[in-house]
C-alpha cells in the first residue's frame, strides 16, 4: 500500500492562501451558526483532491484512491494499512495540517430579498429557492449568522513534498479556486469562495485532464471528474455581473427552469415533494470574478450515479435534455477550452 510521503522523509510544504468569500457561506459550528473553520475546508480540499488524482490515474480504480486518500488525509477506517516496519495500523493522523488565521464568526446576519422566480404562477423568492434550510424565508436566516461576501482570512495548508503528492494538492487548490464551493447549500453557490497564493500563483487549469465523456462518469457512483460532450466541457457561464445578488438571481431563475423541464426529477436529482430519497445533484452552481469587481455565474455538470438511483437510458434523455436546455440559453455560453 502506498506510503504517505512524509513517511520517505520528504519535507512538508507550507503554502498561505488568501480565502475571501464572494457569496455569502453557511458555515455550520456547534450550534449551526456561521463561523470560520478548518473542517469545511479540509472537507473541500479532499473533494478535489480526488478530482486532481482522477485526472492522472483510473478514476474506476476508487479502492486505489481511497487508500492513498486515508495515508494523506488521515483515516480510522483502512482495513491493509501498515507502517513502515509492516505492522497494521488501525489509523493515520492527517499528513494535511490546515489553520486559519481567525476562527471568528460571521457578520452577516440576513441575506437581501432577491428577485422572484416563478413556476406556473408561483414565485418564490432566489434566495429561498436556492438556500432553502439555512435561508428560513424571504431574506432571513434559519441561525442567527452567516459568513458574509466579502468576508476573508489567511488559509494556512502544510502538506507532503513528495512530487505527485505536492502536484495533487496543487492542482486541488487551482480547481477550487474555479469550482469549489463551502457551506450549506454550496452546490446552490453559496459559499462560492476565491484563493490566491502568497507564495505564488495557481496553475492553469487543463480541461481536457479534469473532463470525460459524461456518459461514461454515469457508470460510477463518485463524482470525479467536469462531464464532456462532443461540443466540449459541461461548462457554462454568464456574461460579467454587477454584484453576487444578481448572480445569484440568475442562478435562481436557471435552477427553477431546469427543475421545470419535461424530464425525469429523480435521475435530475431532484424528488418532488417526499417521492424517492434525496440525493446530491450532479449539477452544480459557482460564482467566480470576473476582474474589475465584477462576477460570472457559473454552471458545471458533474456526472455520476449515486445510490439509489440507477444508471438507466431515462437518466441519460434527462441530462440530454438538461444540457440542450442551458446550450440554449442566451445568458449562457460554453466556456471554451
Amino acid at each position: 500500500m502506498t506510503q504517505p510521503a512524509s513517511a520517505t522523509g520528504s519535507k512538508m510544504v507550507t503554502r498561505h492562501i488568501g480565502v475571501r468569500f464572494l457569496t455569502p457561506a453557511f458555515l455550520g459550528n456547534a450550534d449551526q451558526s456561521g463561523q470560520w473553520r478548518t473542517p469545511p475546508f479540509k472537507h473541500l480540499l479532499r473533494e478535489w483532491w480526488r478530482v486532481a488524482w482522477a485526472a492522472q490515474d483510473n478514476p474506476k480504480d476508487w479502492r486505489l484512491m481511497r487508500e492513498i486518500e486515508g495515508c494523506l488525509f488521515g483515516h480510522a477506517w483502512l482495513e491493509n494499512d501498515r507502517d513502515s516496519h509492516g505492522n497494521k495500523v488501525s489509523g493515520r493522523k492527517s499528513e494535511v495540517l490546515l489553520r486559519l488565521a481567525s476562527w471568528s464568526r460571521g457578520a452577516c446576519k440576513s441575506i437581501p430579498e432577491l428577485k422572484k422566480v416563478a413556476d406556473e404562477g408561483k414565485a418564490v423568492s432566489s434566495e429561498l429557492y436556492l438556500g432553502y434550510g439555512p435561508v428560513a424565508h424571504a431574506g432571513k436566516l434559519k441561525k442567527e449568522v452567516a459568513v458574509g461576501e466579502g468576508e476573508k482570512t489567511i488559509l494556512s495548508l502544510a502538506s507532503p513534498g513528495g512530487d505527485d503528492v505536492d502536484k495533487h494538492i496543487l492542482s486541488a487548490l487551482t480547481l477550487i479556486d474555479r469550482f469549489g464551493t463551502v457551506g450549506g447549500r454550496s452546490r446552490n453557490g453559496w459559499g462560492s469562495i476565491h484563493l490566491e497564493l502568497e507564495e505564488g500563483h495557481l496553475q492553469k487549469i487543463d480541461y481536457a485532464a479534469i473532463g470525460r465523456d459524461w456518459r461514461e462518469c454515469l457508470e460510477l457512483e463518485w463524482a470525479h471528474a467536469i462531464g464532456r460532450d462532443d461540443k466540449g466541457l459541461l461548462y457554462w457561464q454568464s456574461g460579467e455581473l454587477a454584484n453576487w445578488a444578481m448572480a445569484m438571481e440568475l442562478l435562481g431563475r436557471i435552477r427553477k427552469q431546469v427543475n421545470a423541464l419535461d424530464v425525469d426529477r429523480f435521475s435530475l436529482n431532484q424528488p418532488v415533494g417526499k417521492k424517492g430519497k434525496r440525493v446530491p445533484s450532479n449539477l452544480r452552481f459557482k460564482i467566480i470574478p470576473a476582474g474589475k469587481g465584477k462576477l460570472r455565474a457559473t454552471i458545471f455538470h458533474m456526472p455520476c450515479t449515486p445510490p439509489p438511483v440507477k444508471k438507466s437510458s431515462r437518466q441519460e434523455q434527462t441530462w440530454e435534455a438538461v444540457h440542450a436546455f442551458l446550450d440554449g440559453l442566451d445568458l449562457l455560453q460554453r466556456v471554451t477550452t
